[in-house]
């Protein structure tokens, strides 16, 4: 089972970010959080998880949903983007 913080790690590099790309990204989007690479490579490297609110943006951020950031589907479509498709 693939943990949270390799999805982390996956959706970063799929994007071609640098931990500090995303960190300035996510810092802009979510001022409120005050994210810090020191925070996202402990998160990566499986040494913390995020916390609930930091994990919501995350997910946020890169479009899926947090049931498949938490490991609970391989579906990476938000729940809320699937009802309006229906």
């Amino acid at each position: 089972m693939v943990n949270i913080g390799e999805k982390l790690k996956n959706l970063r590099t799929e994007r071609e970010l640098t931990l500090d790309m995303l960190v300035a990204d996510m810092n802009q989007k979510f001022p409120e959080l005050n994210i810090n690479k020191s925070m996202l490579s402990r998160w990566e490297n499986g040494i913390n998880d995020p916390s609930l609110e930091y994990a919501k943006n995350i997910a946020n951020y890169f479009d899926v949903s947090l049931d498949y950031l938490i490991g609970l589907t391989d579906v990476r479509t938000p729940t809320r983007l699937l009802a309006k498709q229906r």
